[in-house]
């Protein structure tokens, strides 16, 4: 069981509940500190079930992805050189957002 520390004040002691839940999503591809060579890319990204997932490509705004055989795919055109930051979210059945690890890229 995990626990938190407990925040204590004069006038009374706030728990924070724990919610584990099993959802996630994660750029697959391309992978951290990959190299690009083409100037098209199709970006992997994996995650459980959702409503929806959006990219953000160097704190761009936030573009739609599509899903097909299992994974959501952004098809990135016209790569510039140099490096790159991708981040995904995913929208959740309860309308929240669950964002994911920052992924680093290089294109050549």
């Amino acid at each position: 069981m995990l626990k938190l520390p407990v925040k204590k004040n004069s006038k009374t002691t706030t728990k924070t509940k724990l919610v584990n839940t099993n959802e996630y999503v994660v750029v697959d591809y391309p992978k951290n500190l990959e190299t690009i060579a083409a100037r098209h890319y199709s970006v992997r990204i994996g995650s459980s079930d959702c409503t929806g997932v959006d990219i953000s490509i160097n704190d761009q705004p936030w573009q739609p992805c599509r899903h097909a055989v299992g994974y959501w795919w952004f098809d990135w055109n016209d790569l510039q050189p140099g490096t790159h930051q991708l981040v995904a979210r995913m929208h959740t059945h309860n309308g929240a957002y669950l964002i994911s690890k920052r992924r680093r890229c290089k294109v050549s």
